[in-house]
Formats: structure tokens, sequence, C-alpha cells
């Protein structure tokens, strides 16, 4: 009997894989440009379409925006990410959101190339860092994807310290040591010097010895000049 729920519960886990692989190459058909986005837009607001499909939609997205920025850096990008941040938010409703919200953050990275327009993903990656009730995988890719903003390392940088300053004052957790690990790693990529104290706070603290090794990894690449 054990055995019979296995088996059912495997082909419950494979179908949607297969569904997905099937669609795949649809959504890398969708064109890189303002029809393609408006259609992937809709299909992200509609109750009735499977999060696994949502999840290749935000995937397409992400890959338009470096595609467009490559041909016309002067594209708004906000009419990229608008449709992002608009199913960002955890819905307890929908199965699953917690996949699509980590799509999101890894998508909202791909405006790392962007040399304007952009400041309003910052604070969006932010608040998942510091939402209490946010999942922790979403909460890492969040801090992996601001650490991609190298041309924008100073609103990036304010976001990871301001979840750093908050890990240090919870201490160690078992929720928050892999998180904090990513949001150390992400400041080392930035180098901003403002992350000096709270860095140095990190070696001082009781968080493991790998967490300390980070910070220290992260303190000989701050940028001093």
């Amino acid at each position: 009997m054990k055995r019979f729920y296995f088996i059912i519960l495997n082909i419950f886990l494979f179908i949607p894989m297969v569904l997905a692989q099937e669609t795949a190459p649809a959504f890398n058909r969708v064109p890189a440009n303002e029809k393609g986005i408006e259609e992937l837009s809709k299909l992200l607001s509609d109750p009735n379409i499977r999060i696994e499909e949502k999840q290749l939609a935000v995937d397409r997205l992400g890959v338009i925006a470096r595609q467009i920025y490559a041909d016309n850096p002067e594209f708004p990008a906000e009419k990229i990410y608008n449709p992002l941040f608009g199913v960002l938010t955890p819905n307890d409703k929908e199965k699953y959101h917690k996949e699509l919200r980590l799509h999101i953050c890894r998508a909202l990275g791909n405006f790392s190339v962007y040399k304007k327009g952009i400041d309003a993903i910052f604070p969006v990656l932010g608040r998942r860092l510091l939402d209490d009730n946010e999942d922790e995988e979403v909460k890492i890719e969040a801090a992996r994807s601001l650490g991609r903003f190298w041309n924008h390392s100073s609103l990036a940088s304010t976001e990871l310290i301001n979840s750093l300053n908050k890990e240090l004052t919870r201490g160690p957790q078992p929720d928050n040591i892999r998180l904090i690990t990513a949001v150390i790693q992400s400041l080392g990529a930035l180098g901003d010097k403002r992350a000096f104290v709270p860095l140095m706070k990190v070696i001082r603290s009781n968080f493991p010895t790998g967490v300390k090794k980070e910070a220290q990894a992260a303190l000989e690449s701050i940028k001093w000049d």
C-alpha cells in the first residue's frame, strides 16, 4: 500500500514537470518586444494559468530584459519589471507560489545590465529580505540578485546592509545562516565601504566560523577609493 501511494505521489510530481518542459519552447519564441512583454504580463496576472507556466513567463521576461537592452538601451525598463512586481507578493492561496517568487527574484537580477530606470527594483528586493514571513530560499535569491548590480552598487548595498544588520540583531538561527552567508557574499561582490562596520560585527559575533570567513573575504573586497 505504501508503495502504491509513493507511485501516485511521483506521478503527480512528474506530470507538471513534463508539461513545463513541453511548453518551454513556446515561451522561448515569444518576441523580445513590447507585444511579447504585453502577452507575458497578461499570463502572469491570469489566475487560471498554472504556476509552472508563470515561471516560464518570468524566465522569458528576464531574458527579454537583457535582449532588449542590448538592442535598445533607452527602452523603459519598468515596462518589463512592473509585471514581475505585481506577482512578487507572497500568495498562500496559490500553490507553489514560493517557486514563482524564486524565479522573479532571479529574473530581476538580469536588469543589472541597465544603466538607468531600475531604481525601483532595489527596495522591492529589499522588502523580500526583510519580510519575516518570506521563505528563506526566496530571501537568498533576492540577496544573490542584488549582488549582481555592480553598476548600482550603492542602492543594492543599502538593501543588503539593512538585511545584514537585521540578521545580526537576531543572531544565529536555523533559518538565517545560509541567508546571512548569501548577503555577505553579495556585499563582497559589490565592495561598498559602508559594509565595513556590519561585516566587522559578523566577525565578532556568534555566527559559525564559515560565516565569519565569508565576512573576512568580503572585507578584503571593499573598494576604499
